[in-house]
């Protein structure tokens, strides 16, 4: 399985990320985002690693959340740059860790849980 996300992965995290009226939220700042290369992404939460991984949930929505800018640029590049705050809030978690099982504080303060169906839950 691949560890990239596929166009229908990618839809299925944009769709679950957007608010009540269907726009599309960076879920680590909560800012609107435009769905166009290089205004967005979609962070792999487990990173993929050098190479991609064997992991079969890599490339899965429980792994992924959406946020504005590249790995370089926006949120995403801050996430990057920042790994004690990001995985404080649980945007980065190691490789032995289990996404769907991991909880992560959203730009709003929800925790939640990213289940493999592409719905979230609330973190216990």
């Amino acid at each position: 399985m691949s560890s990239a996300f596929t166009p229908r992965v990618r839809w299925i995290i944009i769709g679950r990320d957007s608010d009540e009226h269907g726009t599309p939220r960076c879920q680590w700042c909560g800012g609107p985002v435009r769905i166009a290369p290089g205004e967005y992404s979609i962070q792999h939460v487990r990173a993929r690693g050098m190479g991609g991984s064997r992991l079969a949930d890599t490339g899965q929505p429980q792994n992924g959340t959406l946020v504005h800018g590249t790995g370089t640029t926006g949120c995403h590049g801050y996430i990057e740059s920042h790994p004690v705050e990001a995985a404080e809030r649980g945007f980065r978690i190691r490789q032995t860790q289990n996404p769907a099982t991991t909880p992560m504080t959203l730009w709003d303060g929800r925790r939640v849980i990213r289940n493999p169906d592409g719905t979230l839950t609330p973190a216990a």
